[in-house]
């Protein structure tokens, strides 16, 4: 089995930690009916406030920073199995929420 992950970062479109709750609601809420398409697709979204968080998740503040243009931030992290999800299948939400592809990673198990 071949797992694999997308990673995006984008503007997190929220000032404070409640409204960057509403939002990731809205992303899950959005993802919730693609992702039931692919049924090893899992997701982790988080909104970042600093660079320090960043860094603390081992992220690079650098990367988020370019994609998303300032703070905050928004990240998604999706895992699959290879090719159990399509290049394509997530261009809407990319668009909805103004992210942009970091990278897509792949580790053999």
């Amino acid at each position: 089995m071949t797992l694999a992950c997308r990673e995006w970062a984008g503007p997190l479109g929220a000032e404070t930690k409640s409204g960057a709750y509403d939002r990731l609601l809205e992303l899950k809420n959005t993802l919730t009916p693609i992702l039931d398409r692919y049924p090893s697709a899992r997701f982790r979204a988080r909104g970042y406030f600093s660079t320090v968080d960043m860094e603390n998740d081992l992220l690079v503040p650098g990367q988020l920073l370019s994609a998303a243009g300032a703070l905050p931030v928004l990240w998604l992290n999706i895992t699959y199995e290879h090719p159990d999800l399509p290049a394509d299948a997530l261009l809407e939400v990319e668009r909805q929420f103004g992210l942009r592809l970091l990278g897509e990673f792949m580790a053999e198990s």
